[in-house]
């Protein structure tokens, strides 16, 4: 596969007929809000949010026709394919495709004889890309014990939101009782109560922030568990007196 690929929308612009793509920049740090709360009576503040807003992409590519029209054409051509708003901007990056969300901000371009030198640039409004692959973060199998957990590797360079089903196998006494799944890490996780019965399924969406049972929208308290990258943990916890519970969590690799 070309090591340099974009599609826009839906279009694969490398794919048109006198584009060649030589260039793009997907690396650069998005643009980070940082707040900061001055701590009385010292010399010392606290950084008490910081959160990724916008990222600038850019694109290079050159354009060559004979005559001029047909580069003037295909020009033309290529603008109409980038008006969407807030589209998909697939790339092909480490080897893997890679989503953000984009428009076009600005079209820039240099002539040279009858080839057109442009360049591109994107505001991605979701700055974090997102592997398209879904990945397995865990899997845990038959928990026959109140607590239970395990460690793993995230990928990527962004805290993973994962989407964790839990599959209540068999359970006495769930009435009224909890079901909790925390990052082992900084302990941050959500906790939901039901009459738990054979069969049911928790499924903990930490991207559409969702908490679902048996495909019905249910309440919870807490914050959904994010990953860090690196090595983590996952912690299941519960109130009942028997239970066989089963847990798979999945992901996609997020990239500054």
């Amino acid at each position: 596969m070309n090591q340099l690929t974009i599609t826009f929308n839906g279009n694969d612009i490398t794919v048109l007929p006198g584009v060649n793509l030589y260039n793009h920049d997907f690396n650069a740090l998005p643009e980070r809000i940082i707040n900061i709360n001055k701590i009385a009576r010292r010399d010392l503040s606290i950084i008490t949010s910081s959160e990724y807003s916008s990222k600038e992409i850019t694109v290079s590519l050159y354009i060559a026709g004979c005559p001029r029209s047909e580069t003037e054409t295909m020009m033309t051509f290529l603008k109409s394919l980038l008006q969407a708003q807030s589209a998909p901007l697939v790339v092909l990056q480490g080897g893997e495709e890679t989503e953000y969300t984009a428009t076009m901000n600005e079209f820039n371009y240099e002539w040279v004889g009858n080839t057109a030198y442009v360049e591109i640039m994107f505001l991605a409004s979701d700055p974090i890309g997102r592997i398209q692959e879904t990945k397995t973060l865990t899997t845990m199998t038959a928990i026959t014990t109140v607590t239970d957990s395990s460690t793993f590797n995230v990928e990527g360079s962004a805290p993973a939101l994962p989407f964790i089903s839990v599959t209540v196998a068999t359970v006495t006494g769930g009435t009224g009782k909890q079901i909790s799944i925390v990052n082992g890490r900084n302990n941050q996780g959500i906790t939901v109560t039901h009459d738990w019965v054979d069969g049911d399924i928790l499924q903990i969406d930490s991207v559409a922030l969702e908490a679902r049972i048996n495909g019905t929208i249910v309440d919870f308290t807490g914050l959904f568990p994010q990953f860090l990258p690196g090595s983590s943990q996952l912690n299941y916890v519960d109130t009942f007196t028997t239970r066989s519970v089963d847990i798979t969590a999945t992901y996609n690799p997020r990239l500054v």
